[in-house]
């Protein structure tokens, strides 16, 4: 039997993007959540996909929607994914979304953007999985969010000197140490520049 908590935190070691979905209900209402569950699925057709726990409330507008849009947020879209990550926020409330080609919400401001029409649905353990075909998409000059371990991140431009606060933070997660010499990447800290910049390839 594996330990579920163990599990997840070693999924956590992962580096994803965090993105916001969206799309809208039957009566014409927008509806919208943050999941970090996207990945790419073919260049031709263009394709991606994401997951939802089938105990989710927002599970049957997903089901039944013809088109949905993938954002993926900006560094500084931290305070916009907690609040589609929160239960009773007026998520959509002081935003201005106007709908992309593909028909739902687009939220501004987003690293990347992928509008998509609904494809297959399929069931994977306590996930439904949404695969859908982009018939629409946009990036911008955005550094994206990161997530990793339970936490937020920003990827640090290559000669860009950190701050204080995340050379705290990098230190108290094992990434770096302090040599006689200054600051260096730990075997884990390497192991985590290696994979970003094998995501960052492709």
């Amino acid at each position: 039997m594996i330990d579920q908590s163990a599990f997840r935190d070693a999924l956590g070691t992962f580096v994803t993007g965090v993105t916001i979905v969206t799309t809208y209900d039957t009566e014409g209402r927008p509806t919208g959540l943050t999941a970090n569950s996207f990945n790419s699925v073919s260049l031709d057709p263009p394709m991606v996909l994401w997951s939802l726990s089938l105990g989710s409330r927002n599970l049957p507008v997903f089901r039944t929607a013809k088109a949905w849009a993938v954002h993926i947020l900006a560094a500084d879209q931290q305070d916009l994914s907690n609040r589609f990550a929160s239960r009773g926020a007026d998520k959509f409330g002081d935003l201005n979304c106007g709908d992309g080609p593909e028909g739902a919400p687009r939220i501004e401001g987003c690293a990347a953007r992928f509008g998509c029409n609904a494809k297959f649905e399929y069931e994977g353990g306590d996930h439904a999985i949404f695969l859908g075909e982009v018939v629409d998409f946009e990036r911008t000059s955005a550094e994206p969010l990161i997530y990793h371990g339970g936490r937020y991140g920003r990827v640090m431009p290559e000669g860009e000197a950190p701050s204080d606060a995340d050379t705290t933070r990098l230190l108290s997660q094992g990434y770096v140490m302090r040599t006689p010499e200054g600051l260096r990447l730990s075997e884990a800290g390497a192991a985590q520049l290696r994979l970003l910049r094998q995501i960052e390839n492709g």
